[in-house]
């Protein structure tokens, strides 16, 4: 019963599944609490809502980092310095490393490393 109104809730209203479920969650012991199910201290009980309220500042707090976009100026300058930089490590590593084996490996292994 309990899925299938959280099903409900998020097809046809387009509730978030987490904020919904832990609406229920507060409700259900909220009711628990008042008909007597759930006996437990008001301190302890306290405890827990505020638990359940951290969880749920936290994660809001991670929605707010994934919805904020990288600028995009930023991106293409990060991009041109890649390209630029895998342009000028070949020649410097011919140029620095005299052994004809040698250069290649070095040149792969810092261009790996920064593209990792």
């Amino acid at each position: 019963d309990t899925l299938a109104h959280l099903r409900h809730c998020v097809d046809k209203y387009g509730f978030n599944k987490v904020e919904a479920l832990l609406h229920i969650m507060q409700t259900t012991i909220t009711n628990a609490q008042e008909t007597g199910v759930l006996t437990v201290p008001p301190p302890i009980l306290s405890r827990v809502y505020q638990t359940l309220s951290r969880g749920y500042v936290n994660l809001l707090n991670t929605k707010k980092i994934t919805d904020t976009k990288f600028p995009f100026p930023f991106v293409n300058l990060i991009s041109l310095l890649f390209m630029l930089e895998s342009l000028l490590v070949p020649l410097m590593m011919a140029s620095i490393v005299d052994h004809i084996v040698w250069a290649p490996i070095c040149c792969f292994l810092s261009l790996f490393g920064l593209f990792a």
